[in-house]
C-alpha cells in the first residue's frame, strides 16, 4: 500500500515544516549515510560486480527490459537525463526495487551516499520532481543526481505523473490521495532584450531580473505567484502555493478513477488550472504582476465539464449584464478549449 498523503487543506503547512527539517537534518543525514555505505561497500557492491544478479532475479530483468524504453529522458531541461526504469501509464504494474537494478550500475561510494539521501528524501515525498531534489540537494552535484536517479525509482513517460522520480512499489494511479503530486509543465522560453545598464549589478558584473526570486517567494521548486523560473517550468501540484491557485486544486470533487491526461482531477479543474497559471507565468516573465481579479470570475468555470455539441456560449462567472474583459474572453477561450481536450 502506498504511503497515506495528508489533506490538502493543511499540506503546505506541513510539507514547509518537513522541507526546514529536511534542511536542517540533511548533513547528519548524510554523514550517516557514508558511515553505512562505507560498510557496505566491501561485501554488498563486490557481490554485485562478481556474481551479478541472482538466478532468481532474471525474470525481473527481462521484465524490466520489456516494459522500459531504454533511452534516454530529459527531465531537466538539457542538463539532467534518467536512464532508468521509464514505463507508459498504460502499464499494469509498476517496477519493484530489485538487486539487479543496482547490478546495472557501478556502485561507489559517493554514489551510494547519493542514493541512500534521494531514498530518504522519496520516503517523505514519494513522488518528486528533479527540480524538488536540486532544491533539497544543494550541496550535490547534478551529476551525482543523475547518476543516483536510477536507483531510486522509475518515471512515467507520459500521462499526469510524467518526468517525476516516483519511489519503487508506489503506484500513484491507486489512490485519488496522488492527485497532489502530479506535474504541470509549462513550456516556454525565456530570451529577453536586456536595456544596457538596467539590471546591472555594478560589483559583480552580473545580470540580475526580479522576476526569478522575490521575497519569500524564493524556493525555487514552489510557486507562489511571484517568480518565473526559466530552468525548467514543471511544477508538482503540492508546491503551489499561489492563493488563487490553490482554490482551484482544493476541490473535493475528483475522479474516483485516474484519467490519462488529468489524472485524479476533473477536466474543467486541470484546465482552469493550466491557463491561469500559464497566464500568471507569462505576466511574471515579462516583467508584470499578475491581477487575480483578471481570473476571479473564471473560477466559475466547472470542474467537470461536459461541453455542449456546437459551441458554448455560457457567461461562466458573470451576472446579468456583465461582460468579460478583453482578456477575459481570450482565457475564457483557452479554458473551454482545454477541457474539451479530455472531456469525459
Amino acid at each position: 500500500m502506498p504511503p497515506r498523503i495528508p489533506n490538502k487543506t493543511s499540506q503546505v503547512a506541513k510539507r514547509q515544516d518537513g522541507d526546514a527539517d529536511f534542511h536542517q537534518s540533511r548533513r547528519n543525514m548524510r554523514d550517516t549515510s557514508v558511515l553505512k555505505t562505507q560498510e557496505s561497500d566491501g561485501n554488498e557492491t563486490s557481490r554485485w560486480a562478481e556474481n551479478g544478479p541472482a538466478a532468481g532475479e532474471m525474470q525481473s530483468l527481462k521484465e524490466e527490459k520489456r516494459n522500459s524504453d531504454g533511452a534516454e529522458f530529459a527531465v531537466y531541461g538539457k542538463d539532467i537525463a534518467f536512464t532508468g526504469t521509464i514505463v507508459s501509464m498504460g502499464r499494469k504494474t509498476v517496477p519493484q526495487r530489485t538487486n539487479l537494478i543496482k547490478a546495472k550500475h557501478r556502485i561507489d561510494s559517493r554514489l551510494g551516499v547519493t542514493a541512500h539521501e534521494i531514498q530518504q528524501l522519496l520516503h517523505h515525498r514519494p513522488v518528486v520532481t528533479v527540480r524538488v531534489l536540486l532544491d533539497w540537494m544543494g550541496s550535490v552535484s547534478r551529476a551525482d543526481i543523475e547518476r543516483a536517479l536510477p536507483l531510486c525509482g522509475y518515471m512515467f513517460k507520459d500521462g499526469p505523473w510524467k518526468k517525476a522520480l516516483i519511489k519503487f512499489g508506489v503506484d500513484p494511479r491507486s489512490s485519488p490521495e496522488f492527485r497532489h503530486y502530479q506535474t504541470v509543465t509549462m513550456e516556454m522560453d525565456f530570451d529577453p532584450i536586456v536595456e544596457r545598464g538596467k539590471h546591472d549589478r555594478t560589483k559583480s558584473g552580473e545580470l540580475v531580473f526580479p522576476q526569478f526570486l522575490k521575497g519569500d517567494d524564493n524556493i525555487p521548486h514552489v510557486f507562489g505567484g511571484t517568480k518565473f523560473v526559466p530552468d525548467n517550468n514543471a511544477w508538482q501540484i503540492c508546491d503551489i502555493s499561489d492563493s488563487l491557485l490553490r482554490r482551484i486544486v482544493s476541490t473535493n470533487d475528483v475522479c474516483s478513477g485516474v484519467d490519462h491526461m488529468d489524472g485524479f482531477f476533473w477536466n474543467g479543474t486541470m484546465a482552469k488550472l493550466e491557463v491561469i497559471m500559464r497566464d500568471k507565468l507569462v505576466c511574471i516573465r515579462d516583467g508584470g504582476t499578475p491581477n487575480d481579479a483578471d481570473y476571479e470570475c473564471l473560477l466559475s468555470f466547472p470542474d467537470k465539464y461536459k461541453p455542449p455539441t456546437g459551441r458554448d456560449y455560457d457567461r461562466y462567472g458573470l451576472d446579468f449584464g456583465e461582460k468579460y474583459t478583453q482578456k477575459q474572453v481570450y482565457l475564457r477561450g483557452q479554458i473551454v478549449r482545454r477541457a474539451r481536450r479530455s472531456a469525459p
